[in-house]
């Protein structure tokens, strides 16, 4: 017989998220202490990433990323990654104001890390607007 699946509500996410470990340092300013740390990514789009760090970050803080994605280029800087979520050493932020050129370095990147099974099958894909 058909067996139907349960019903997933839509991610509030606009970007699909890859699972991907890149290294990733981190530096950012907070008045009453400085943010610096090392650590892997657990998935990134273009919208923002998911970091496992060996230090803890501040939500709000604004933070410079550099990451070492594996496609044989340079590392990525962002300048402003906006930390959104914490617990303990891992956090998560969104990328603010992305350049053209890194918007489209960053979705090659995603585009060709795509599989069956870096992406979950528990949630909708895409959203008509």
């Amino acid at each position: 017989m058909y067996s139907r699946k349960p019903y997933v509500p839509l991610d509030n996410r606009y970007a699909e998220r890859v699972a991907v470990t890149c290294r990733v340092r981190y530096v950012g300013e907070v008045p009453t202490q400085p943010h610096q740390g090392e650590g892997l990514t657990k998935n990134i789009s273009v919208s923002g990433c998911h970091v496992i760090s060996d230090r803890p970050v501040t939500r709000g803080t604004l933070l410079t990323l550099t990451v070492s994605l594996p496609d044989g280029l340079p590392q990525l800087v962002i300048k402003s990654a906006h930390v959104v979520w914490v617990s303990g050493c891992q956090f998560s932020v969104r990328f603010m104001d992305l350049s053209q050129d890194r918007r489209k370095r960053l979705q090659a990147f995603i585009w060709k890390s795509i599989s069956l099974k870096t992406v979950s099958d528990q949630r909708t894909r895409f959203r008509l607007m």
